[in-house]
């Protein structure tokens, strides 16, 4: 038997509109502009410490430092959700929000998740010229 969700409580948390969501949204809008602010300035500075240079790299020297770079944006990542926490939030309006509540399905960490991705994934120019690298020496030796 196929079990259906109750649809009268998905389409009235659908159509919601009071304080708490409002201040909902405006944490989840914060966070994801601190965590864009964090993800860009971190993401230049791990992108010029491995810099890609037109001179020859070994497969694998190149194999090396793209892993390198990887950990080193796994670490930034990491950290940078970290550092998000310090900041308060800003727009409370009412006491009943509590901006550490830990939403049981994750929809508060959509819009740093969003962000990180973005400005991280935009800023390694390096890391895609690697990949780009190691493309072109497979498809060359097949």
């Amino acid at each position: 038997m196929i079990k259906y969700p109750n649809y009268k409580d998905l389409t009235s948390s659908l159509i919601q509109l009071d304080m708490i969501r409002l201040q909902k949204l405006l944490h989840m809008s914060q966070n994801a502009i601190v965590t864009a602010g964090f993800a860009f300035f971190i993401g230049i500075k791990v992108n010029n410490l491995f810099e890609e240079n037109e001179e020859e790299e070994t497969t694998l020297e190149t194999t090396i430092k793209l892993i390198m770079h990887m950990i080193l944006i796994i670490v930034s990542i990491y950290y940078s959700r970290k550092l998000t926490k310090f900041i308060p939030f800003i727009f409370r309006m009412t006491k009943s929000y509590d901006p550490f509540h830990k939403s049981s399905d994750g929809e508060g960490r959509f819009g740093s998740a969003l962000a990180l991705t973005l400005l991280l994934m935009t800023t390694q120019t390096n890391i895609k010229k690697r990949i780009s690298k190691l493309q072109k020496k497979m498809n060359d030796s097949q």
